[in-house]
């Protein structure tokens, strides 16, 4: 396959959280969907860790990284709510779900993973 040159790359990448299982006390369970991420240019990348590193608390390095987080994800498919009911993917709906810090955890390690594809591969 030819390698094409575009000026922003949008993929869909597969997201596991694993969260506490409601039912069984001490317990995991893992859920899926899949996000559709935008690529960060490298120079982007390294300018928003520099700001993030920048930030006096914790409370405002946390709000950066979701901000930034909420800028690449772009979408998603297989969320649903209580009912079984499809949730559309909004920025409110995202912000909602960041509220949590299993979905939050499991969206950077899926992003991160994405950004290095080799090794999600291999399993790391």
């Amino acid at each position: 396959m030819k390698f094409k040159l575009i000026d922003e790359y949008t993929y869909w990448w597969p997201v596991t959280v694993d969260m506490p299982d409601p039912d069984k006390p001490g317990k995991v369970v893992s859920q899926s969907f899949t996000m559709k991420f935008q690529a960060m240019r490298a120079d982007d990348g390294v300018a928003m860790m520099k700001e993030i590193a920048a930030l006096p608390t914790i409370e405002e390095r946390s709000a950066k990284e979701h901000e930034e987080l909420m800028r690449v994800c772009k979408g998603w498919r297989d969320v649903v709510d209580e009912k079984g009911d499809e949730v559309e993917f909004s920025e409110a709906a995202l912000r909602a779900a960041l509220q949590f810090a299993w979905f939050s955890r499991g969206l950077y390690k899926a992003y991160a993973r994405s950004l290095a594809p080799d090794e999600a591969r291999k399993g790391n």
